[in-house]
């Protein structure tokens, strides 16, 4: 949430606007906060992957099921000196990925459980726009609601997020 928080502190700070006098740009520009929901959790994904993809790694070079470089195809194949470099930066590779992966849960964590604090056409309208990237025209569509009252209630659930960012 660190990063959430400094991104919208920074476009604050930059533009010295009270929260009630947001115009329509500054609601995109916030929206754009919001819908980086989903490329935190593509974010998410790849790294889930990069994890996984090093632990087969870690196979070759420590040998499957043994902690024996000895006996691993790495060692076998390249030298027990290139295996040991090699593991130790897998680890360490790891250690990184996981340190972004738990920011990235935490990051993804907060957007939902605010995303679920919301009621009602609020909850929809959020759920469908920032979560499943549907427009403004496409949410209205499918509520059955005119596509400025859709932007209006979506409108003034950003202010309020803003509110509780900033204050």
């Amino acid at each position: 949430m660190d990063e959430l928080h400094e991104i919208a502190s920074k476009f604050y700070k930059k533009n010295h606007r009270k929260v009630s006098s947001l115009t329509e740009g500054d609601i995109k520009k916030m929206s754009v906060i919001f819908e980086s929901y989903k490329d935190i959790l593509t974010t998410i994904e790849i790294i889930q992957a990069e994890i996984e993809g090093l632990q087969l790694d870690l196979d070759y070079w420590l040998g499957k099921n043994s902690d024996h470089l000895l006996f691993s195809q790495g060692a076998s194949k390249y030298g027990l000196d290139i295996a040991v470099q090699r593991v130790d930066f897998i680890y360490g590779r790891i250690g990184l990925l996981e340190e972004r992966l738990t920011a990235y849960k935490e990051i993804e964590q907060e957007i939902r459980e605010n995303v679920d604090k919301l009621e009602g056409l609020q909850h929809s309208i959020a759920k469908l726009r920032f979560i499943f990237g549907l427009t403004y025209s496409e949410i209205a569509e499918q509520l059955g609601y005119p596509e400025s009252n859709i932007k209006r209630v979506a409108s003034s659930h950003i202010k309020a997020q803003v509110k509780k960012i900033i204050l």
